[in-house]
């Protein structure tokens, strides 16, 4: 706060510096200091959450999880059971793929589910549009009895057991 200063106090002090020295240029100099240390600091700390979104456009690990329910005969079910070995193998082989297996239902007689885990969704895309996916594909769709269950989804959003 700047104080009005009459003629005669300024001529009885001397000068009209009088404002310039003293406790009130050392507080205002303190001031200027950590108004530029908050400015710095802000800076700072605008630059770590620029940071953290540069990981977070890191690929992100998906699960899959889909229930296929087939009608196949027992020669077919063999058929299914070659071809899901063969393209499983093939999968672990040449895609990018953490884990990958397929289970019957135990309470649902010709269901299938897979539980999948791939390093981003574009691994699994990368997977959906490979000819050993296509061909397996291919020969299951027709075999399709009732609705394709798929659900895809981050890891991290899936529950754990500690």
């Amino acid at each position: 706060m700047m104080k009005a200063v009459t003629r005669n106090q300024a001529a009885s002090s001397g000068s009209m510096t009088r404002s310039c020295t003293g406790p009130g240029v050392w507080r205002r100099t303190v001031g200027l200091v950590m108004a530029i240390l908050m400015l710095v600091a802000i800076s700072v700390a605008n630059i770590q959450p620029a940071l953290a979104a540069d990981r977070s456009t890191q690929a992100e690990e998906v699960r899959v999880v889909g229930r296929l329910p087939l009608k196949l005969s027992p020669a077919e079910r063999d058929e299914f059971q070659r071809r899901t070995l063969d393209l499983a193998k093939v999968t672990r082989d040449q895609d990018a793929v953490t884990s990958y297996s397929c289970n019957a239902d135990i309470e649902q007689a010709g269901t299938y589910v897979f539980d999948e885990i791939w390093p981003s969704e574009q691994a699994l895309k990368d997977h959906l549009a490979t000819d050993h996916f296509k061909a397996w594909w291919d020969w299951v769709e027709p075999h399709l009895n009732g609705d394709l269950v798929i659900k895809v989804a981050p890891t991290k959003d899936f529950h754990t057991f500690s």
